[in-house]
Parts: structure tokens; sequence; C-alpha cells
């Protein structure tokens, strides 16, 4: 233990060392020469973090004086840019943590000082003592009853919002108060795009908020929504029923202002000039369902749509039927089932939209896509092709978790 205590001790203080050149150097030029090695060193430090914290409680001849801040410490660089967004944007933010860990390091480690100037290490003496102690581990236990816990779920959501942020390409964030919906607003010339990524079940503010931003003018959304005019689903699923269960609101009940547009006056409509500057009378936006029909999905789609339909409404409980609609997934669907489900839900359906984007841009001035956050990435791809920059960007709350729990006791 008396290695590994060390080792974590060197290594800790390397890490800050070499932290705090790296974020001294991308102040002068903009380049990161040692991030590499950084986050290396970091990862190393964190996993190293885990079981000595954990090895307090069983070894009591560890100082906790000495690695109580340390561990925590680590543990807090991890999660700060999720705690506090904010910092994690902040370039001083960087240089700050790094130069708090080494002064840290430096200061509890100056009673460890070697005569020979060695890097500081626990001396062979503290480890003569007996290995353990009840006390010590019935103390420690009873104080992380809820520490640990705690701790668990904040990396537990904070790794959620990681592969949130990935997948969405940031249009979802999770944040310790809840879960955040991005919209994006992009310009070129005279024409504006606003991407608003959406979630099928949310707080009934969060829809208004977003169909109230929607101005007059010469302005066309292009609503998501797959429909079934052939009545190919015998049995629909909605989210009513979930959002009831949480106490919010199902993302269908979302009525924004304007006239319905239907496929044929869309594809009827005549160009507007890009530098046209004619006046005209104030009107309410144009909405049109830019999605697929479930006709142009493959028999797996149509097959996986009407058995969550189904065992979904069958089930006594959203969660019943969820765990049906699993286990009925494991025996019925294959991998290459799957791979063509994503394609048709997700993919087909960007294609659609996109289609629909480019004569939007021909006749409106401005463009809004509210769709589903998982959808976002594939179509910011291409409204960035098409020459649009960003220009803003606004967050709404979809979820508060405060009120969620309150709805669930």
């Amino acid at each position: 233990m008396r290695s590994f205590a060390n080792l974590f001790l060197l290594l800790f203080l390397v890490d800050g060392g070499v932290s705090l050149l790296d974020e001294a150097v991308s102040l002068l030029v903009p380049l990161a020469p040692l991030s590499g090695v950084r986050n290396l060193l970091a990862n190393i430090v964190i996993l190293m973090a885990v079981p000595l914290y954990l090895s307090l409680g069983i070894d009591r001849r560890l100082p906790k004086r000495l690695f109580l801040p340390l561990t925590i410490f680590a543990f807090f660089c991890l999660l700060s840019g999720w705690l506090f967004p904010p910092l994690a944007g902040a370039r001083a933010y960087g240089l700050l943590t790094a130069a708090a860990q080494l002064a840290l390091a430096l200061f509890l480690l100056r009673q460890y000082r070697q005569p020979d100037g060695r890097p500081p290490a626990l001396p062979a003496a503290i480890f003569a003592a007996p290995f353990f102690s009840l006390r010590n581990t019935l103390l420690f236990g009873t104080a992380n009853l809820f520490v640990v816990p705690l701790a668990l779920a904040m990396f537990a959501l904070s790794a959620a919002n990681a592969y949130m942020a990935e997948y969405t390409a940031g249009f979802m964030h999770l944040k310790p108060g809840g879960l955040y919906m991005t919209e994006r607003v992009y310009r070129r010339d005279n024409r504006t795009i606003r991407l608003a990524g959406m979630i099928h079940v949310g707080e009934k503010h969060y829809y208004d908020d977003l169909a109230r931003s929607v101005a007059p003018g010469r302005t066309i959304v292009l609503a998501e929504g797959v429909s079934d005019d052939g009545k190919l689903l015998r049995n629909r699923f909605g989210y009513g029923r979930v959002a009831g269960f949480l106490g919010l609101t199902s993302q269908d009940k979302m009525l924004f202002p304007g006239r319905l547009l239907e496929e044929e006056e869309f594809a009827a409509l005549r160009p507007h000039a890009t530098g046209s500057v004619e006046k005209e009378p104030a009107r309410e936006p144009d909405i049109l369902r830019a999605d697929l029909d479930v006709s142009a999905f493959r028999p797996p789609t149509i097959l996986v749509l009407d058995a969550i339909g189904k065992q979904l409404q069958e089930s006594p409980s959203f969660v019943k039927g969820f765990l049906a609609l699993n286990a009925w997934a494991e025996k019925n669907i294959t991998p290459e089932m799957n791979e063509a489900i994503m394609d048709d839900i997700l993919h087909r359906r960007n294609r659609e939209v996109i289609r629909h984007l480019g004569k939007a841009l021909e006749s409106y001035d401005t463009v809004v896509v509210p769709w589903g956050a998982l959808h976002m990435k594939e179509i910011e791809e291409e409204v960035l092709t098409r020459g649009f920059t960003l220009r803003e960007e606004r967050e709404r709350v979809s979820i508060d978790f405060r009120k969620l729990l309150i709805a669930l006791l």
C-alpha cells in the first residue's frame, strides 16, 4: 500500500505541474503541446483515486488529512465542468485549477519532504502501525453512507450528459437541475435557420415558450411527426401515458401558431429572391409536416413500431411494458434488422426534412426545425454545408428534476 500511495502522490504532483505548464503555454501560443500527456496523467490519477479513497476505510495507516483533500480534489475536477458549465468554457479556469492542484499537493506534502531532494513520499515508519481498525472502518463507512451514493449518482449523470452531448451534437444536456434542450440560430445573407432540439415529453412551459418564439412573417415550421395514412399500424403508441405518469406534457400537445400547409401547396410555392426587400403585411407562419409516412419504412421498422404500441398498451404500467418490449425485441430483432430500423427512424427521416429544407430556403426568410435532439447532428451538418454560420444559441429547461421528483412523490 505504501508504494501505491506514494505513486499516487507523485503522479498527482506531476499532473499538476504538467497541467500548469500546458495552460501557460496555451495562453501564449494557440497550441496545447502537452495535452496528450496531461490527459493520460489525469486519467491515471482519477483511476488511482478510487481504490485509494476506499482504502482509507480499511487501512488506518493512510493519513486522511493528506489523502482526503487530494482524492476529493481529483473527483471535483472530473465533475466541475458538468456542475458549473460556465467554468468549462473559461480559459482562466484551467489555469487556476492546475495552479490549485499543484499548490494543494505542495502544501500537504511539505511535511514529507525528502532530505536528499527526492520527491515527497510517505516514510516507512507510518506503515509500521497495525493495518486494520474496526473503529476506523465503522466511522469511515458511516460517513460515506450518503456521500458515496450521491457521488455515484453525480458521476452517472455526468457520464449520461457526455453520452447525450456526443450523440446529439450538444442539442441535449443533462445538468444537476434538469434536462436542457438547445436551440441554435444560423444565418446566411437574409436567411435564418433555427434548429430546436426536442424531446417527446417535457414541461408544458417548455413547449409553450418554444411555440411562442415563432414570430409572424415569412416563416415556415418544418414539423416532425410520422404519419400513417394507410393505417399500417394496428397498435399506435403515444407519449401521453408516459407524460401523465411523470407529471409532464407530450410533444404532440405543442401547437405552433400558424397555417397548416399541405405538401402540394408547399411544392407549388414560388422562390423568393434572397436580396429582396419587398414589404409584405405580417402573416402567420406556415407549418408543414416534413416527415415520412409509415409506408416509407421497411417491414422490420413497421413491425417494431407496431410491437411498441402493442406491448405498452397491453401492459398495466409503463415499466412493465418497457420490460415486455425489451424481451420481445431480444427474441425477434436481429442485428441486421436493427440496422435497418435505425436507418429508417433516424437517417431516412433526416434526409426527408433536409429535402424540405432546400425548398423552404427558396421561399421563406426563416425556417424553424423543431426535431428530436438525436436528429440534430446530421441536420446541423447539412445546414453548415449550405454556408450558414452559427449566430446564437439558447437553452430551455425541458424537464425540471425538482418538479419531477414532486410529481413522482
